[in-house]
């Protein structure tokens, strides 16, 4: 695979699950995936805000990619669905050897539906004419 580009799983999974870097860098979080974390240990970590970053935790426990953690004090932890585990190391991987293609990819995902949108604005000529 040329390292410009990303394998069609893994784009599926960053156009699925990660809307935003601070999404992928929560992710990111979890790898290896024994760590395991608190809200405020991710939110000190990443730095955005406290709540975007426990909005992004809920969600990626919503989508099987991270699991409540059984005891206090981490509050998360990466799923223990092996596939999940091998798609987070893989995407880890990928982006400590390219860190600007994984970025492109997450803000290029919706690039299709934003042009046929720009393209049903465009000044067509006449066929009658």
């Amino acid at each position: 695979m040329p390292s410009e580009e990303l394998s069609p799983l893994i784009r599926a999974f960053l156009s699925r699950y990660v809307r935003s870097v601070e999404h992928l860098e929560i992710l990111l979080l979890f790898t290896p995936p024994d760590r395991c974390w608190s809200a405020a240990a991710a939110y000190d970590k990443i730095m955005s805000t406290p709540q975007s970053v426990e909005r992004a935790l809920e969600e990626f426990v919503q989508h099987g990619l991270l699991e409540r953690a059984p005891e206090p004090p981490h509050d998360y932890c990466c799923s223990s669905d092996a596939s999940v585990r091998e798609q987070l190391d893989a995407l880890a991987h990928l982006y400590r050897l390219t860190p600007v293609r994984v970025i492109e990819t997450i803000y290029r995902r919706d690039g299709g539906a934003a042009q046929s949108f720009a393209d049903a604005f465009k000044i067509k000529p006449d066929p009658d004419s």
